[in-house]
């Protein structure tokens, strides 16, 4: 796609600086028009060319497409062809101008039909549309159908109904609407989520119909407004030539289809699903700073739809804030569920060893403070998993749990280990480690009902404060070794008791 975007930007770029050296150069304007001209039966050569080529090694759909573009660039080259004889033979070309819609209509209907295959072509599957979809469907659509408002008004009905200012041809009136619909077409097709695998054909197939019709389009808005002949000729065949560019890079795009997976870099094309309604836009602001380079001002009627125009793009782009608002808003909501689910165990909603430990290296390094640990073991507990299963089990590990959390204060945490083992951490001890572990053994030797059963499970206790850890390398680690080795030799003592680690 790097390599694509480079030969597109040098191809136009050495076109337009050719153009533009035609009509800055010496070169009578009659000669340095013929030239462009050949350019563009050059340029019209070598797309139908590219595209009958490529439609025969194609099939089906692909191969539909590709036979429409040949058929509407080999229309395009009818009429240069006869343009040029006509130019060289010395004959007159009023007729040339007077008839030039017809064949650009022409061209512009088979180019509709590509697009229509295009958009058939892959079978993507069918995604959800949602009412916030819909809503930026209709305003992308009244942001293009505003724009378009606008070019048919300041190319084509201001000056049909200004008898001071002659119509270029009667037939623009007929075309006009014709190019108008294969623009929406195109701006729809590529702002649909489902058309990612031919995005690419697409953009260079729209980028090229804009050009042309920019070209058409400039005929028409520009020689009523009184800009020479000459001006007028020079910025439509800019277009008119880039456009011919466009579409003879068009068909050595590969157009991929809808089920392939492949791995890529996204590119401009995937992009396009947010650029497309803005680009009747652009091409408005295009023709307002034409004709105010040249000197020719905008009507009031201009204005107001300029304004609308504006409206229009403000209130999408207040939705699109709106929306993102609300997409950061579910974005910090799934981080902190994330973070629960990633500290917290998914049974029993205790935190698990990992928020324990952080904790406690929290506390560690708190300068002045020494928590201490209280590691729980439970006694038997694999009787009741071996007697009653495994879901019997769990909800009695919920209600230890649950006692859990009504014995312990804040800032202490209690969590759960992993298995049947269970920690607390206080935070400040002080004085009430031994009050704490009596009141824990307590509560855990209570029976638990569960479906009409009780079930009673001790727990043994070891207790290690930081106090022992002082001068350890890995304070945390160090603290719940001493622990677990007290609650060891409270299971030796005895179940369903209590041992302090006491420093040797």
């Amino acid at each position: 796609m790097r390599n694509l975007k480079t030969v597109v930007l040098v191809v136009l770029g050495t076109l337009v600086a050719v153009m533009v050296a035609l009509h800055l150069s010496d070169l009578p304007p009659r000669e340095s028009w013929r030239v462009s001209k050949l350019l563009q039966l050059g340029l019209a050569l070598v797309a139908v060319a590219g595209f009958a080529i490529t439609a025969v090694r194609a099939s089906g759909v692909d191969r539909y497409w590709r036979v429409s573009m040949a058929v509407a660039a080999a229309i395009r080259l009818t009429f240069c062809v006869w343009y040029v004889s006509n130019d060289l033979s010395g004959g007159t070309l009023k007729p040339v101008f007077t008839l030039a819609p017809a064949p650009f209509a022409a061209s512009t209907l088979f180019t509709l039909g590509a697009v229509l295959a295009l958009i058939r072509y892959g079978g993507s599957p069918s995604c959800h549309v949602t009412p916030r979809d819909w809503r930026v469907f209709w305003l992308d659509a009244l942001i293009i159908t505003s724009s378009a408002v606008m070019l048919t008004w300041v190319t084509v009905l201001q000056p049909a109904f200004d008898a001071s200012r002659p119509v270029v041809s009667p037939l623009i009136l007929l075309t006009r609407p014709i190019e108008f619909i294969v623009l929406v077409v195109i701006l729809i097709a590529l702002s649909c989520k489902r058309q990612e695998a031919r995005r690419t054909a697409m953009l260079l197939m729209c980028l090229g119909f804009f050009a042309q019709v920019s070209g058409s389009w400039a005929v028409g808005y520009l020689i009523p407004k009184g800009v020479p002949l000459e001006t007028t000729r020079f910025l439509a065949d800019i277009g008119f030539v880039t456009a011919e560019a466009l579409y003879a890079i068009t068909p050595w795009i590969a157009v991929r289809g809808g089920n392939s997976s492949a791995p890529r870099r996204p590119g401009l094309a995937d992009h396009m699903l947010f650029i497309a309604p803005y680009l009747p836009v652009l091409v408005t602001l295009m023709f307002i700073g034409v004709a105010t380079a040249v000197g020719v001002g905008m009507s009031p009627e201009e204005i107001y739809i300029a304004l609308g125009v504006v409206a229009v793009i403000l209130l999408r782009q207040f939705m699109t804030m709106v929306d993102n608002e609300r997409l950061l808003r579910r974005l910090w909501d799934h981080q902190r569920t994330l973070r629960h689910q990633a500290y917290h165990d998914p049974l029993t909603g205790l935190a698990n060893r990992a928020a324990f430990r952080e904790e406690l290296d929290r506390l560690l390094a708190h300068p002045g403070t020494e928590p201490a640990v209280l590691f729980v073991d439970l006694d038997d507990f694999k009787r009741v998993n071996d007697q009653y299963g495994h879901a019997v089990g769990d909800r009695v590990l919920c209600g230890i749990a649950a006692r859990l959390r009504e014995a312990v204060r804040e800032p202490d945490l209690a969590a759960r280990l992993g298995g049947d083992e269970f920690g607390v951490l206080l935070a400040e001890p002080g004085q009430r480690c031994d009050e704490v572990g009596a009141k824990l053994l307590a509560e855990l030797s209570k029976p638990y009902r569960v479906d009409g059963v009780e079930h009673t499970v001790r727990a043994s206790i070891g207790l290690a404060s930081a106090a022992d850890v002082r001068h350890a390398e890995d304070r945390a680690d160090h603290l719940l070794r001493l622990a677990d080795s007290a609650m060891y030799l409270a299971k030796n003592r005895g179940k369903g008791s209590m041992a302090v680690h006491t420093a040797t």
